[in-house]
C-alpha cells in the first residue's frame, strides 16, 4: 500500500502560529489599526490552525494589538476550536442569535472603543447582512481595508509550509498518474475524476479546495466545469486539472492528454509545442527580484511569437498555498502573474504557472505546474511528464 504522503509534512507547532500572530499585530501597529477582523478561512487557518468546513456560517478571528485573538463562530463549533486552537478564546453565537452583535461585543472586548477597525472587504465569508449590522452597532468606527497586510504575511512560505506543499505536489502527481491510467476507450470523465479522488484521499490528502476537472478538449474553455458522465473514446483529447491538499496547502497541475496515446486531431502536437515553449519561458523568467508582470510578459512574448498572432489570456498563473473551498487560489483575491501586477518575487513563494493555448489554428493545449521560487530561479514541484 502506498505511503501516506501527508506524513512527510511536519505539524505546525504552537510557536509558529504565535509568531505569525506577532507579525500580524506588528503590521497592525504600523498602520494604526488597534483591531483587525479576519474572515477569510485561509487567513484564519494561517493564524491559528483552525480547520473545518463550517465557514458557510459566519466565522471571524478578531485580533488586537493589545488583546485577542478571539474566534467568533457558531456555538456548535466550540469543541473543534478547543481541540485545534486552545490558545485562542472563543465567542460563540447560537443559531437564533445575531452574529453581528457577538462580533461587535468581541471587537469592543479586544479594542475597547476602536476608532479604526481593519477588515477584508474582498472576503466571500463576511455576509453583507452581518457587515451592515456590525457597522450600525459600531457606528463611530472607521473600517480600513487590510487585505494586503494578510496577503503579505502569507506570500512567502516557511520551511514547514514548503514541506507541506512538496508533499501535496507528490500526491498530486500520484493523482494525475491514476487519471492517466484510468483513461481508456469507453471510460467516462466521471470515472477518471473518481480515480483521482480515490488516490489522493487514500494517500492522505485533505479535501481539496477545488474538485478535479476532467473534460473533453471541446469544452476546454468551460474553465470551471468539473466533469460529466460523457464517455471518452480512443483518439479523444482530455483536459485534466487537479490538486491534492496537505495540511490545507495545495500543489495543482494540469495535463492535456490523448485517450489511447494517439491524437485524432494532429494539430494538438503543434499546440503542445507552443504551450510548452510558454511554460519554459515562464520558468526562465521566475527569479527573485522580478515582478509578476515580468513573468506574464515572458510567457506572452513566447506564445505570441510561436503562434504569430496574439494569445489573449488574462494571466498565466497565480500565487498559491493555503486553500479552502471553493478554490485553491488562497482566498477571494487572486494574486496573478498578469499585466499591471508589480509584486516582486521572493524566495519561498509558490506559484501555479499556467500555459493555456486554446481555440487557436494550431489547436488547443494546456500545461500547468506548481513551482517554488528559489534563491536563484525556480524549482518545479509537480513532476508528471509534460508531453
Amino acid at each position: 500500500m502506498p505511503e501516506d504522503v501527508s506524513a512527510t509534512c511536519p505539524a505546525f507547532p504552537p510557536e509558529e502560529f504565535q509568531q505569525r500572530r506577532r507579525n500580524l499585530t506588528a503590521g497592525m501597529a504600523e498602520r494604526g489599526l488597534p483591531v483587525l477582523v479576519v474572515t477569510a478561512p485561509e487567513d484564519i487557518y494561517y493564524l491559528t490552525g483552525y480547520n473545518n468546513q463550517g465557514h458557510f456560517a459566519f466565522t471571524a478571528l478578531v485580533a488586537g494589538v493589545a488583546g485577542g485573538p478571539i474566534l467568533v463562530a457558531r456555538t456548535m463549533e466550540a469543541p473543534t476550536a478547543a481541540a485545534q486552537v486552545p490558545d485562542c478564546a472563543f465567542a460563540g453565537y447560537d443559531d437564533d442569535a445575531d452574529p453581528a452583535a457577538v462580533l461587535a461585543d468581541t471587537i469592543r472586548h479586544v479594542g475597547a472603543a476602536p476608532e479604526s477597525i481593519g477588515h477584508q472587504p474582498n472576503s466571500m465569508t463576511f455576509p453583507i447582512a452581518v457587515w451592515n449590522r456590525t457597522r450600525r452597532i459600531l457606528a463611530s468606527a472607521a473600517w480600513a481595508d487590510a487585505t494586503d497586510l494578510l496577503i503579505g504575511l502569507r506570500a512567502v512560505h516557511s520551511d514547514r509550509e514548503i514541506a507541506c506543499i512538496r508533499a501535496a505536489a507528490s500526491l498530486s502527481d500520484r493523482g494525475m498518474r491514476s487519471a492517466l491510467d484510468a483513461l481508456g476507450d469507453g471510460v467516462s470523465e466521471a470515472e477518471v475524476a473518481a480515480a483521482i479522488q480515490h488516490t489522493i484521499t487514500g494517500g492522505g490528502s485533505d479535501y481539496p479546495g477545488f474538485a478535479p476537472l476532467v473534460r473533453h478538449i471541446d469544452r476546454v474553455d468551460h474553465e470551471h466545469f468539473a466533469w460529466s458522465t460523457r464517455r471518452l473514446h480512443a483518439g479523444d483529447t482530455v483536459f485534466i486539472e487537479m490538486s491534492a491538499a496537505v495540511a490545507r496547502y495545495h500543489a495543482p497541475l494540469t495535463r492535456t492528454v490523448p485517450v489511447g496515446g494517439q491524437l485524432r486531431d494532429l494539430r494538438g502536437h503543434a499546440a503542445a509545442d507552443v504551450a510548452l515553449a510558454g511554460h519554459g519561458a515562464m520558468r526562465a523568467a521566475i527569479r527573485p527580484g522580478r515582478t509578476a508582470e515580468d513573468v506574464y510578459r515572458a510567457w506572452r512574448s513566447s506564445v505570441d511569437a510561436e503562434l504569430g498572432v496574439p494569445n489573449d489570456r488574462h494571466h498565466c498563473g497565480y500565487l498559491i498555498g493555503i486553500g479552502f473551498p471553493p478554490a485553491w487560489v488562497g482566498g477571494s483575491t487572486v494574486i496573478g502573474l498578469r499585466p499591471g501586477n508589480v509584486m516582486v518575487l521572493r524566495p519561498g513563494m509558490t506559484f501555479y504557472i499556467q500555459s493555456w493555448v486554446i481555440r487557436q489554428k494550431v489547436g488547443s493545449h494546456v500545461v500547468c505546474d506548481t513551482v517554488l521560487v528559489t534563491e536563484d530561479g525556480c524549482e518545479l514541484l509537480t513532476a508528471t511528464a509534460r508531453r
